[in-house]
């Protein structure tokens, strides 16, 4: 499968290490993708452009044989500079958007057994606690990861970084989703 940003990445040496890693498969980064509900409407039109999240590529890290939950995705954004706080400088609640968003992309890659749809869309971020260990300069192309933790019932543990091109980490959350009854009906009209 080539997703549309695949080429831009491909073109980055440190980037076409990690997409082409054997125990790593390409998957759409479904939040980028503009949906009638508005769902994902921050992600899938607002940052996205030229000037904020300009490209996005994601790859899951393939489960061992008979293993159905993905424990890791990983998502390449190049970033631009209209997301900044001070000069040159990722806004500190875009990095945590980011982070929730991979969390997300975890959620959504995995699936209910009950259902069969994607666990995003009956969880929800109940908190997530960052750490912002070192400003990220903008523009540049970072290295969002999310692993599954721990899972105890309808409680789902990920932690989540980001890292730039050399590796280091340059922030990090561990968050906590919570699978809630079916959250697909429109918000009750306020009277």
């Amino acid at each position: 499968m080539v997703e549309p940003d695949q080429a831009h990445f491909e073109s980055m040496p440190w980037c076409l290490e990690i997409i082409k890693h054997p125990g790593f498969v390409i998957t759409p980064t479904f939040s980028r993708e503009l949906k009638p509900s508005t769902e994902d409407s921050l992600t899938s039109t607002t940052l996205k452009t030229n000037d904020t999240i300009q490209a996005c590529l994601t790859v899951y890290k393939r489960p061992p044989q008979g293993v159905a939950w993905i424990e890791e995705v990983r998502s390449l954004m190049t970033l631009g500079t209209a997301m900044n706080g001070a000069p040159f400088m990722l806004h500190g609640g875009i990095i945590a958007t980011i982070m929730d968003d991979v969390v997300g992309t975890l959620m959504t890659v995995n699936e209910s057994p009950e259902s069969g749809a994607p666990l995003s869309s009956s969880a929800v971020t109940a908190y997530m606690n960052v750490r912002y260990r070192s400003p990220i300069t903008t523009p540049q192309t970072i290295l969002a990861i999310a692993r599954s933790k721990e899972i105890k019932g309808r409680k789902f543990y990920i932690d989540s970084e980001i890292r730039d091109e050399y590796g280091h980490v340059l922030a990090t959350a561990e968050s906590l989703w919570i699978s809630i009854a079916n959250s697909s009906k429109k918000p009750k009209e306020r009277l």
